[in-house]
């Protein structure tokens, strides 16, 4: 009997051990990890209370620890620095994204989603269901406008590459012709936000969703639905921004009609029509001026067009009126083309035109703007010239209009303006500021 109890003995020694270690490495490990679990993770804190609008430096926050992560929290002092509070902080209140407004906001930050110089516009988007489904914050998007003018459908991209900063799928009831719309929030330039409302509250919005790695943008025009249906080639375009106010109608006799075509000149085509113009243009400065009476400008340009030293690259028209100015802009964000048209009234009940022409595109010391500014009779023809031509500007010409080669080539503007009046051209001296 005795014999038997020894062999179990040792099984149960043996247990006895392997149990005590097996317990011992758990309990050691559970020490060990207790003092980072104490210490948790670093976030910041309101060093004392703060008030609303308060820009915060260092000494105004300080790191304190908690356990696990606090969503939207910040880690170190450093990335709070100089941002502004959106409300106000007690003290060792944890400070978070949506607190704080922030000139470098991290990726995904409620309120840093809206970055200094820009807005974030919610627009009712309908006719887009299958595309509103494929829509998350951070999707790039395109705007379009359509509406009815003259008893014909019109389309027009107002917007290209446009983040999305939120959703909300449900279809709501749109209004009118709208049907069922659904809310999107996009995040706009300061200076295209205005043109979105405009559009929201007057024309039916769609979205067409972009690959989020494409931030090529291209000229665009209005399209009428009867253009659908016509085989005349590829349709010239020049995407334009018009005034926000409405414009006046064509027969007000103090609107300006405006008919701008964006050309592509070769040397001495542009010699030629800088001839005409009275003064005479060099074409080494941006520089406005008008044709003279005996020269018809369009018949000039058709008869340069058929010798092939001038393509016109775009074409748009344009309406103007006292206090209601209008321009049109081309080029992506890192060069861009802008031209305003102002009427203004004359002596004797005339109407004026006052032309402003601007380039804008990044130099070596930053982004440089050349400006001129000019008054012309309404009624006059007159060539906006001396865009780009420099040999270093060519990189710049090639980021406005990339679809076309200007190799020997320059780009010009002849404008057409109805209406009369009759005054002296008084141009402004020319203006070159960077920025």
């Amino acid at each position: 009997m005795k014999r038997n109890m020894v062999p179990l003995l040792g099984i149960a020694v043996v247990v006895a051990i392997i149990s005590t270690g097996v317990f011992y490495g758990l309990f050691a490990g559970k020490l060990r990890s207790t003092p980072a679990d104490v210490a948790g993770q670093p976030i910041v804190v309101a060093a004392r209370a703060l008030d609303r609008s308060a820009v915060l430096t260092a000494a105004d926050v300080r790191i304190s620890q908690v356990k696990g992560p606090v969503s939207g929290s910040f880690s170190s002092p450093e990335q709070v620095t100089g941002a502004t509070l959106l409300a106000p902080l007690k003290e060792n209140e944890p400070l978070l994204e949506e607190r704080v407004a922030s000139q470098n906001p991290k990726a995904g930050a409620s309120s840093g989603a809206v970055p200094a110089g820009s807005r974030a516009l919610s627009i009712r988007v309908s006719e887009s269901d299958g595309v509103i489904g494929l829509l998350r914050p951070g999707s790039k998007v395109d705007l379009q406008a359509v509406g009815e003018r003259n008893g014909s459908v019109e389309l027009r991209t107002i917007l290209e590459d446009v983040e999305v900063l939120a959703v909300n799928p449900q279809a709501q009831a749109g209004g009118g012709n709208r049907g069922p719309v659904s809310i999107v929030t996009v995040l706009t330039r300061a200076e295209d936000s205005d043109n979105v409302a405009l559009a929201d509250s007057g024309a039916r919005i769609r979205v067409a969703l972009r690959n989020p790695l494409d931030q090529q943008v291209a000229a665009r025009r209005s399209l009428e639905l009867s253009s659908v249906f016509q085989s005349n080639g590829p349709a010239r375009s020049i995407r334009v921004e018009a005034a926000t106010a409405p414009v006046p109608s064509a027969g007000d006799g103090r609107s300006i009609q405006l008919h701008i075509q964006v050309l592509r000149a070769s040397d001495r085509a542009a010699g030629e029509l800088e001839s005409k113009l009275t003064p005479a243009g060099s074409g080494e400065t941006l520089s406005v001026a008008r044709f003279g009476s005996s020269t018809d400008s369009d018949a000039l340009v058709r008869s340069l067009e058929q010798k092939h030293e001038i393509e016109i690259i775009a074409a748009e028209s344009l309406t103007a009126g006292l206090g209601r100015p209008a321009k049109f802009r081309a080029g992506p964000d890192a060069c861009q083309l802008r031209v305003h048209f102002s009427p203004e009234a004359g002596s004797g009940g005339t109407v004026n035109l006052r032309v402003r022409p601007e380039i804008s595109f990044r130099a070596s010391g930053g982004v440089e703007t050349r400006q001129y500014e000019a008054e012309l009779p309404a009624g006059a023809s007159f060539l906006v010239t001396g865009i780009l031509n420099e040999a270093r500007d060519r990189q710049s010409l090639e980021r406005l209009f990339p679809q076309h080669s200007w190799a020997g080539r320059r780009v010009m503007i002849l404008v057409t303006s109805q209406t009369g009046g009759a005054s002296q051209v008084s141009a402004l001296a020319p203006n070159r500021r960077r920025r």
